[in-house]
């Protein structure tokens, strides 16, 4: 399966996630908000943690035969903001986030070096989980991922560029977490996540995050 039909596929699935989530929400329940409920409502956050950013890719021409090959570990950060909606136990709700860093991969070619310096991050997604206590919700998360980037080449001994073009690819994005409610406008969070864009470009992430509710 090729990646743009893979991508295609997981904004399809994101879509028709976020679709039955709008027809959940808007379906007048049946009962009242139980006290045992902490995962309900409009939140906004902060995460931050670490991320490995890799890339094995021919760029230049077939027959320089040239390819970017680099890994790159690092500080992550970014926000995000989203509505999830409980049911007793069972969590599902969408997501957007927005992370304004990322690492610079960069590779040796013949005469010069050539570098992805990357410039912003975004994503959407669904996530669904169970609360396997009051305050303890496991999760799943699938996605659309976004990044900007600029790729660069430059001439031995020069810091200016040779050539420079601005790119923005994407991919798919899934992980799984684990939520920990402090009260019932705040919660913690520690979340795995895996980025698979255009290409050969991917990245793997441990985030912490902050979460408030209202």
């Amino acid at each position: 399966m090729s990646t743009k039909m893979m991508n295609r596929g997981t904004f399809q699935l994101v879509a028709l996630g976020t679709a039955a989530f709008v027809a959940l929400i808007t379906t007048p329940p049946a009962r009242a908000q139980s006290d045992g409920e902490y995962f309900n409502g409009v939140a906004i956050g902060a995460q931050a943690g670490w991320e490995d950013r890799r890339i094995e890719e021919t760029v230049l021409p077939a027959t320089l035969n040239t390819t970017l090959s680099d890994r790159r570990a690092g500080f992550a950060y970014g926000g995000y903001a989203g509505y999830d909606h409980q049911f007793e136990n069972f969590v599902l709700g969408v997501e957007a986030g927005f992370s304004p860093n990322g690492k610079t991969l960069r590779a040796d070619i013949p005469g010069g070096t050539i570098e992805l310096d990357s410039k912003w991050n975004a994503d959407f997604s669904v996530r669904a989980g169970i609360a396997v206590q009051p305050r303890v919700l496991v999760y799943g998360r699938v996605g659309y991922a976004l990044n900007r980037y600029r790729i660069s080449g430059f001439a031995t001994g020069n810091t200016t560029p040779v050539a420079s073009e601005g790119e923005t690819v994407d991919g798919v994005l899934f992980g799984g977490g684990v939520e920990v409610a402090v009260s019932r406008n705040a919660s913690v969070r520690a979340e795995y996540r895996h980025r698979k864009l255009d290409g050969s470009l991917s990245s793997n992430q441990a985030l912490g995050g902050l979460t408030l509710r209202f």
